[in-house]
This record gives C-alpha cells, sequence and structure tokens, in this order.
C-alpha cells in the first residue's frame, strides 16, 4: 500500500464526517431570504413643456406610485410551520396599497393575522361609530375613536401582518404591491419575522444563495477541487508526518469552496488593475 494513501483516505473520511455535522447543526435553524424590487409606474410633476401631469388612483393623487416585489424563499433544508410575516414600508412617506399575497406553486393565499384583521375592521366601522357618538353627544368618545383611527390608518397603510401556516423548503413567498411614495425619497420594504429557530436575512436582487462573494458556487468548486487536488499532490511528497499530512488536506477540503472563491476574485482584482 502506498504511503500517502492512508492519509488520503483519513482526511476524506473526516471531511464527509465533519461536512456532514457541519449540515445538521446549520440546518437546526431555518434561513429565509428575501428580497425587493421596485418599478415606477407613473409620477406626478408639473413640466415646463407639457404641463402637469398627473396620477390618480380612483381621485387620490398619487406622487411616485410603483410596483413593489416582495420573494420571501425558504433555503434551509426543512419545513417552516405557523410563523408570523410582517411586512413594512421603509419610510413614512410610503403607503402600501393594493396587495396580492400567495406561496409560488400553491393556489392558497395568505391571510392576515387575527389582529391586523382586528385593525380593518376597525378602520371600517370607525366612521359610522364617530357618527354615532357625536349623535348622542359623546364628543369625548368620538375623539377617542378618532384617534384610534388614525393610528389604525398609519398601521394599514405602512404595514401588513400574515399568517404562514408551512413554507416547505425551497418555497417562496411572492407578494405584490402598489406603492406610492410622498416624497423624493426612493421606495424601501422591510421583512420581520420573529420565531424561534428561524433566521431572516436580506439578500440583493439577483445575487442568489448559490454565490459566493459574487462568484457562482459551480466555478469556486472546481478551482477549489483543482487547488486542493494540487496540496494534496504537494503535501503526500513533502510531509512525512501522517497526521499532520491528514489535517492539512482536511483543512482544505474542508475550505475548497472559500479558497476557490478566494482565487478567482484575486484572478479578477488582478486582471482589473493589469488589464483596466
Amino acid at each position: 500500500m502506498p504511503d500517502w494513501l492512508l492519509p488520503s483516505l483519513v482526511s476524506g473520511l473526516l471531511t464527509f464526517v465533519i461536512t456532514l455535522l457541519v449540515v445538521i447543526v446549520w440546518n437546526r435553524r431555518s434561513l429565509l431570504t428575501y428580497h425587493v424590487t421596485h418599478e415606477r409606474i407613473g409620477i406626478s410633476t408639473l413640466d415646463n413643456i407639457h404641463g402637469k401631469v398627473l396620477v390618480t388612483v380612483g381621485d387620490v393623487r398619487m406622487q411616485n406610485l410603483y410596483m413593489s416585489n416582495v420573494w420571501l424563499v425558504n433555503r434551509s433544508m426543512r419545513d417552516v410551520e405557523d410563523i408570523e410575516l410582517k411586512v413594512f414600508s421603509g419610510t413614512n412617506d410610503m403607503q402600501l396599497m393594493t396587495e396580492q399575497m400567495h406561496i409560488e406553486g400553491r393556489v392558497e393565499f395568505l391571510k392576515h393575522t387575527a389582529e391586523y384583521e382586528l385593525i380593518r375592521s376597525q378602520l371600517m366601522n370607525a366612521v359610522a361609530e364617530v357618527e354615532e357618538a357625536k349623535a348622542t353627544g359623546d364628543n369625548a368618545t368620538a375623539a377617542q375613536i378618532e384617534r384610534t383611527q388614525a393610528t389604525n390608518w398609519r398601521t394599514w397603510s405602512t404595514q401588513r401582518w400574515y399568517e404562514v401556516p408551512v413554507l416547505a423548503r425551497g418555497q417562496t413567498i411572492r407578494l405584490t404591491y402598489m406603492t406610492n411614495v410622498q416624497s423624493t425619497a426612493a421606495p424601501a420594504i422591510t421583512l420581520s419575522c420573529q420565531k424561534a429557530g428561524v433566521r431572516l436575512k436580506y439578500k440583493q436582487p439577483y445575487q442568489p444563495i448559490w454565490h459566493l462573494w459574487g462568484v457562482p458556487l459551480v466555478e469556486a468548486g472546481f478551482i477549489g477541487f483543482v487547488t486542493g487536488t494540487l496540496v494534496w499532490l504537494v503535501v503526500i511528497r513533502s510531509i512525512p508526518t501522517l497526521w499532520l499530512a491528514a489535517l492539512l488536506c482536511l483543512v482544505v477540503g474542508l475550505l475548497s469552496n472559500i479558497l476557490g472563491a478566494a482565487i478567482v476574485k484575486l484572478c479578477r482584482l488582478l486582471r482589473a488593475r493589469l488589464i483596466g
């Protein structure tokens, strides 16, 4: 038996076992990632040549009208159950208007939480309750209802709260809103999910999970494999101590994707510096 065969087998077995343990520990927490896009529909302005440009929804003037899309993906290797998802407009001047929410690949639509439905019902009944209180001369109650209505309206126009019974591994929730930004600020939407064992993370659009530092994992894995093979050939011929050789091969194997991505990034940087 060649002297290099045993440390190679040991390092390969240890790499497999440690990778399996890392995957098991990592997936004890479910990773949900989301990204947001905004497409401008129209803007209300005063053009010096063509005159006034006015964008309205119904009879209400919109300043900057957008179509905003949110994608929430379960990136983990297990299903997530009974989560409460909250959507917030990123600025005080941004309103969430019409909405469409569903899990892609399924016909069911998401439902609002019971607490949020209560806010909706209070908004719908507030006008009649204020008129009834004023008709009976109870101005204090009418004022209290109006204050509650103002608070509920701010919540309704800037937030959405949803119940998600099950989000299976690999499934995507898509939320679509017509949004209005009443200033020159850029539109922004953020998500919140408070549940034990669930981690929510924002990812830039067009930077999917299968990239590492902007390098496709396929490319990083191939470069890491080639580099690891070269390191392995050098180690088995130059290091006589078996445990040290096995340890070095193990570390290189575990970090092969990171090593490959770093090499690709370094090559891109050098090419940009030398060639421009």
